[in-house]
């Protein structure tokens, strides 16, 4: 069995993504190895919205050309928000990369590796119109008894200092009946404790006629 590594860098949204990951390379057949060294696949999950997860980045990715150096076969995938923002340049940059994917083009990782992985030409998604919520994907969570729920993707803000609309796009909130469904759906699995993510949760619903209070009272009411 091929096994695969995911380095998770930056925030809580980042790290809902990499249960979705790892669910999605799992439900391919891999199985998790203990680190990178072990691993057919490496995955680094990234974040650019400061420079110290730039830093670390850059010295797991030095890490990850080693090995592949080493053994040519390791297939070296980069996803977030760092593949977004550097995704003209990133192959560029890091040759050893076989595959980069955007926050919401996560399944293409799926894709690409379904498609035979090593023997697919070198592939890099960007969010563009075709952005889809990670929740949609299977998942392996870290802790039985809690989950993430990702309720909207993206940021309409245009502060000066922040990349975030740049590479994670336009807000989008998911309908509240959907979110709904996902808390009820997690608690008859014995799940109790729900971290509700979105880049700016205040202003969720707007898209969708609905307000984030509606639906904190519509997820409390789950039992």
């Amino acid at each position: 069995m091929k096994r695969y590594h995911v380095t998770t860098f930056g925030c809580q949204m980042n790290a809902h993504d990499s249960e979705r990951i790892k669910g999605l390379l799992e439900e391919l057949g891999l199985g998790e190895a203990p680190s990178q060294d072990q691993a057919d696949v490496i995955v680094l999950n990234t974040c650019t919205i400061r420079e110290k997860p730039d830093t670390r980045f850059a010295a797991h990715m030095g890490n990850a050309a080693k090995l592949k150096r080493e053994r040519p076969g390791t297939v070296v995938a980069v996803g977030g928000c760092y593949a977004e923002a550097q995704r003209e340049r990133l192959f560029t940059l890091y040759p050893e990369v076989d595959v980069a994917f955007g926050p919401g083009t996560i399944s293409h990782l799926g894709d690409w590796l379904g498609a035979g992985g090593e023997g697919v030409a070198r592939s890099s998604f960007g969010t563009g119109e075709e952005r889809a919520f990670a929740a949609r994907l299977p998942v392996r969570r870290e802790r039985r008894f809690q989950a993430w729920v990702q309720v909207s993707m993206g940021c309409n803000s245009v502060c000066s200092y922040c990349i975030v609309p740049a590479v994670r796009g336009r807000e989008t909130s998911r309908r509240p009946g959907e979110v709904v469904a996902e808390v009820e759906r997690l608690a008859a699995e014995g799940v109790r404790e729900v971290t509700l993510l979105g880049q700016n949760v205040n202003s969720y619903g707007r898209d969708v006629g609905s307000s984030f209070e509606e639906l904190l009272r519509a997820v409390d009411a789950v039992p």
